[in-house]
């Protein structure tokens, strides 16, 4: 990607020559980051990353009112992003192997080694991933937490806290909606035989549905 002009972090110093007091604030200064890594475009608005930015903004107020937040607000990741490349292994319900997550919808955290030796996220409990659709009717009854059913067999796969969730590993991750390990099978992403993320194509055979032929995340 290629930047015009200088980067914040290259402005305010050049700010502060002149004006040694300049300190702008954190949110600021992650706002003027954000536009920068945007390469700076003329309409903000509809670039996803900013859309993005905008809904944690959202659940940041929310979670300072102890609630969750409005329906309307939730930003379910998988009608944003058709994107399949990215998806090198999906999530599966164990009991009836429904696909429930590929892995470009993961919620990237970091174990807290001061507090648990040596641990890494292959030894954590739970999977955290941004809201899907499948979620939408249990995500948007505006309860603080709750559990998450697999919208196929109904078997507990997960839970959720809009106000944050901390991992076997010690990482807090906000806000926190998870799969169980223990209640999800990790299989190596299959080629998407869809058009457009989110249609369901009918299986040609059984075979093709057992092997996975069928996407319905």
């Amino acid at each position: 990607m290629h930047h015009h002009g200088i980067n914040p972090a290259e402005a305010l110093a050049q700010l502060r020559q002149s004006r040694g007091m300049c300190e702008p604030n954190d949110g600021f200064m992650k706002q003027l980051w954000l536009y920068f890594e945007m390469n700076m475009p003329a309409d903000v608005e509809s670039d996803p990353r900013y859309q993005r930015w905008i809904y944690q903004r959202e659940l940041e107020l929310s979670r300072e009112c102890g609630l969750a937040p409005e329906a309307e607000k939730i930003r379910f990741e998988d009608e944003h992003s058709l994107d399949l490349g990215s998806a090198y292994f999906e999530l599966r319900c164990k009991k009836c192997r429904r696909s429930l997550a590929t892995s470009q919808y993961l919620v990237r955290h970091q174990p807290k080694s001061a507090t648990v030796g040596g641990t890494t996220t292959a030894d954590c409990a739970h999977y955290f991933l941004d809201p899907l659709s499948w979620m939408r009717s249990e995500l948007e009854q505006g309860k603080i937490d709750g559990r998450l059913e697999c919208p196929k067999c109904k078997a507990n796969v997960g839970k959720y806290a809009w106000q944050g969730m901390q991992c076997s590993c010690g990482d807090w991750i906000v806000p926190g909606i998870s799969l169980a390990k223990a209640k999800t099978d990790r299989v190596k992403a299959v080629p998407q035989n869809t058009s457009q993320f989110g249609i369901r194509m009918p299986p040609a055979t059984a075979t093709t549905e057992r092997k996975g032929g069928q996407q319905n995340l």
